[in-house]
């Protein structure tokens, strides 16, 4: 899009942390900060979700738009047609967004149910991905979407075990894993672990699936 709007609006109550850097393509702050309060779209959203639905304070006002004109491409939105595809019956108390049923199937050899077709990437050896961990795994889980392990967590892990070159036991990988089955729900969603070339020096795939 050539005019892209920072990640903050009046109509959500939502701001920017570095307002006068920020990346244009996403409108997030140019340096997004792990213990940020949330004070953007995308931070209130994961706490407060409800609130960025609609515009705030919800009840007592009129929302006007924020485009600028003169009118350009980017504030179109060109909704493509539908083929083939049977939606719910044409009941105006059935036909709502809460009964919407996103469910899918991906993989053609081995099938994984998902309740929606989205995945999160690799959350690797960084400290704000372990840290933040605990909720991601089991909001995933419980939302039955896949989740990604990312590279060099064994690696990495200072209580991690190797034997003649490949990882026996890591405490780092081994509670990612279990965490995320742990609240896995009717088998949808999948616990997927990427890896780089030092993992596959280590054999994490063949210890992680073990």
């Amino acid at each position: 899009m050539s005019l892209t709007k920072i990640n903050a609006s009046a109509a959500t109550l939502s701001k920017n942390r570095t307002e006068g850097a920020i990346n244009t393509l996403s409108g997030m702050c140019a340096t997004c900060v792990d213990g940020c309060i949330g004070m953007c779209e995308i931070g209130k959203s994961a706490y407060r979700g409800h609130e960025v639905i609609y515009p705030q304070p919800f009840g007592i006002i009129t929302a006007a738009c924020e485009k600028i004109y003169p009118v350009d491409l980017s504030h179109f939105t060109i909704l493509g047609g539908v083929v083939g595809a049977w939606g719910i019956e044409t009941d105006s108390d059935r036909a709502i967004f809460s009964n919407v049923n996103l469910e899918r199937t991906v993989c053609k050899n081995n099938p994984i149910k998902v309740k929606m077709p989205i995945i999160i990437p690799g959350l690797g050896s960084t400290a704000i991905a372990k840290n933040n961990w605990e909720g991601l795994a089991i909001g995933a889980a419980l939302s039955g979407i896949p989740l990604t392990i990312g590279e060099n967590v064994c690696g990495m892990d200072p209580d991690a075990e190797f034997v003649k070159g490949k990882v026996k036991h890591s405490p780092d990988l081994e509670w990612r894993v279990k965490l995320y089955k742990k609240w896995q729900r009717d088998g949808y969603g999948a616990i997927i672990v990427q890896a780089n070339v030092e993992d596959t020096t280590l054999g994490v795939h063949e210890y992680a699936i073990s």
